[in-house]
Formats: structure tokens, C-alpha cells, sequence
């Protein structure tokens, strides 16, 4: 098989030489035999195989035809095919002409499209045919007889080579697009797992580094002239630190572990609504809430949602609308929740605000981006927006639970 592809391998890379060693091989050959020919066959009987110059002459030329066949497959068909008609009409049958009408043919049928190749078959097959009967050469002479039948054969098993060639091209083409495909797909969900991950970080972590900006602002202008709420200050920044660390360890725990080894642990739902609110009054904010009792169960999948639209709307309140009071409103309508944030202007900022925003409070916009796609895949709807009075809502209907009803 090695020895094989190292033959063949050079005139796929180089098929013009191909053709070229072809037509010298077979010059080679119709010279050469029709000499050595009387000669092996002595002593069994007459072997009369006269070669003339004429038949050198058609060989040489059809040979040299044969070289440019790659190139120039319709030329060389109709060289050939003239070739041919000399030999016919001349009364010369030992030369390369009939032979090299047949590789011409094949050649042709092999590089063109079916119906030229037919068409090709039926013109060479008419003319040499014709010629042949016409010169009274259809019968009685070697060869002269099976010309049609070789020149169809030529070309049927070029055109199924043809065929052969395009099923494998096509097959090829859909394992190549199969590939494609897959890598497409596995770039699709790679990149859907990075901003997955980018939401699930930026979920657990604006809040408390949100606490710890405000903190540590208030600490900086505090530090002398009131120490005992500066430290009060550097307490929170602390407990938030310490908050921030654990839950990226959980995070990051859950991106090491197989899918049979996640952990179980309940995900954060608005039955987490009062810590969340507290956690926002130690730094300052002014919240209202107000709320059904009982609480309104909704799916799991959108009491999640619902949880980081809180937390994420907060912190924004806390980014660019620092003091101002925001109230948070739960009802229910119809088979949905609506949980609405809305904080009223900002007031004139302190010292220690300016300081936190001047640190880098300003928002990317993707905490937004990343609230729709939750609140989306949750079934809901999100609206956001300025309201009259210079504040901000964000109000969001989800989908109750459905088997707690």
C-alpha cells in the first residue's frame, strides 16, 4: 500500500507529467513491438506486422497529442480524431491513432460534464465510423471493427469515474461541513458558557464589591475625625470581602466539578429578599418594600431571576443614584409576578460618594444586558427606563409556579 501511494503520489501533485510519460510510454510501445514482435513470435507461424513510416509518423504524433491531454482535453480529442481519419483513409493500422482516439475520448469524458461527453461519443463515433465504412475498412481489418465499441466503452467508464469522483467530492464536502458544523457548534457553546459565567461572577460580586466601595470611601473620610464609625466601616468592608470570597470559591467549585458531583445547595430566590435588603441598609440605602404575604411562589427558574433583578437593581441604584429612595414592589397579576425597582432622583452627592465615583462607578451597561437575558430565559419580560420625577424602574413579570397554585 506504502510502496503504491509513493508511485501514484507525484502525479497527483504533478498530473500534466502524468500525461506527458503516458504519450512517450505508448510512442515507446507501438514502435517497439511491432519490431520485437516477428522476433518472440518466430518459429509459431506467420506474424505479419509490417510497421511503416507512415504508422511511425501517426504514433509519434498521436503520442505527442496525448501529452497536452490534461491541458487541452478538447484539442487533443479533435487532433486525435484526425489522426484517426488519416490512419482510416491511408490503409495504416499499425500505428497509435485508434487507440489514442479511445484515451482522448476518455479523457475528455472525464474532465467535462455528462451531456458533453456523450455528445462528444456520438460526433467522434459518426465521423470514425463513417469513414471506416466509407473506406470499405469496417471489415477484414484488425481492430477496425470494435472502434465504436471502445470509444462508447471509453467514455461509460469515464462518466461513472466522473460520477465516482463527484459522490466522493460530495461526501467529503458534508463530512467537511459535519466538522464545521460541530466546531461551530462547540465555539456557539463555549461562548455561551463565558457569558454565562461573566453573569454568574458579575451576580455574585457587584453587590459586595458595591458594599465595599461605599465602605471604604466612608472610611477614608471618616478615619480621623470619627474612628468609631470608620471602623464600623472597615467591619462591613471585611464581612463583604470575606462574602465575595466565599461565593467565587463556590462558583468557581462548581466549573471544577463533573455535572454528577454539583453541589445541591439551594440558588439564591426572593426568599432571600429581607438579607439582600438588610445587606443594602448597612451601607446607607434608603429602601422601601412592600410586598404580599404570603410571598408568591414562582417557578424556580424565575424566583432566581427575580432575586438578581433585585440584587442588580440596587446596585445600580447604589452606582448612580447613591442616597435616593428606592422601593421595591411585589404583585400579582393574573399568572405572572411583576417586581418592580424604582428609586427617585439622586440627591446632591457627599464627599465620599464623589470619592467612590471617582474610583470607577461607571457601568458598562452589561448588568442590564445580563438581567434581560435572565428575566427572558425565565419566560418573562423586563422594562426598563427613567421615570418623570429624574428616578429609574426596572420592573420585570415572571411566570408564577403553577403546581403551587
Amino acid at each position: 500500500m506504502d510502496l503504491g501511494r509513493s508511485v501514484v503520489e507525484p502525479f497527483r501533485r504533478h498530473p500534466a507529467v502524468g500525461s506527458a510519460l503516458l504519450g512517450l510510454v505508448l510512442i515507446a510501445a507501438f514502435v517497439v513491438i511491432p519490431v520485437l514482435a516477428p522476433v518472440a513470435m518466430a518459429g509459431h507461424g506467420d506474424f505479419d506486422l509490417e510497421l511503416t513510416a507512415p504508422d511511425v509518423a501517426l504514433t509519434v504524433v498521436s503520442g505527442l497529442i496525448l501529452t497536452q491531454l490534461r491541458r487541452w482535453p478538447e484539442a487533443c480529442l479533435v487532433l486525435t480524431t484526425v489522426a484517426g481519419l488519416v490512419s482510416i483513409f491511408g490503409g495504416w493500422q499499425v500505428n497509435l491513432a485508434p487507440l489514442a482516439v479511445t484515451i482522448a475520448i476518455f479523457g475528455y469524458a472525464l474532465r467535462r460534464p455528462r451531456r458533453s461527453a456523450v455528445k462528444a461519443a456520438v460526433v467522434t463515433s459518426l465521423v470514425l465510423g463513417g469513414a471506416a465504412v466509407g473506406a470499405g475498412l469496417w471489415r477484414g481489418e484488425w481492430g477496425r471493427e470494435s472502434l465504436v465499441l471502445w470509444l462508447w466503452t471509453a467514455t461509460a467508464v469515464a462518466i461513472a469515474a466522473q460520477s465516482r469522483r463527484a459522490a466522493m467530492d460530495d461526501l467529503e464536502d458534508r463530512a467537511r461541513r459535519a466538522e464545521e458544523s460541530r466546531e461551530e457548534t462547540a465555539r456557539r457553546r463555549v461562548a455561551e458558557d463565558r457569558v454565562r459565567i461573566a453573569r454568574e461572577l458579575h451576580d455574585v460580586i457587584a453587590h459586595h464589591v458595591a458594599v465595599i466601595s461605599v465602605q471604604s470611601g466612608v472610611a477614608d473620610h471618616l478615619i480621623e475625625r470619627d474612628p468609631e464609625s470608620a471602623h464600623a466601616a472597615l467591619h462591613h468592608v471585611r464581612t463583604s470581602a470575606r462574602s465575595v470570597l466565599t461565593e467565587l470559591q463556590s462558583v468557581l467549585g462548581v466549573l471544577r466539578q463533573d455535572e454528577s458531583a454539583l453541589p445541591t445547595a439551594p440558588a439564591p430566590g426572593l426568599s432571600g429578599l429581607d438579607g439582600l435588603v438588610a445587606s443594602f441598609r448597612s451601607i446607607g440605602a434608603q429602601i422601601e418594600v412592600h410586598v404580599p404575604v404570603p410571598m408568591p411562589a414562582l417557578a424556580r427558574a424565575a424566583d432566581v431571576a427575580a432575586s438578581r433583578l433585585v440584587q442588580e437593581a440596587m446596585t445600580n441604584v447604589q452606582k448612580h443614584a447613591a442616597g435616593a429612595l428606592t422601593t421595591i414592589t411585589i404583585r400579582t397579576c393574573d399568572d405572572d409576578a411583576e417586581i418592580a425597582v424604582t428609586n427617585g432622583a439622586p440627591p446632591r452627592p457627599s464627599a465620599a460618594e464623589r470619592s467612590s465615583e471617582a474610583e470607577g462607578w461607571a457601568g458598562s451597561g452589561l448588568g442590564l444586558i445580563g438581567m434581560r437575558e435572565r428575566v427572558l430565559a425565565a419566560g418573562g419580560t423586563l422594562e426598563t427606563g427613567p421615570t418623570p420625577d429624574g428616578g429609574f424602574r426596572v420592573a420585570a413579570r415572571l411566570p408564577l409556579d403553577r403546581e403551587d397554585r
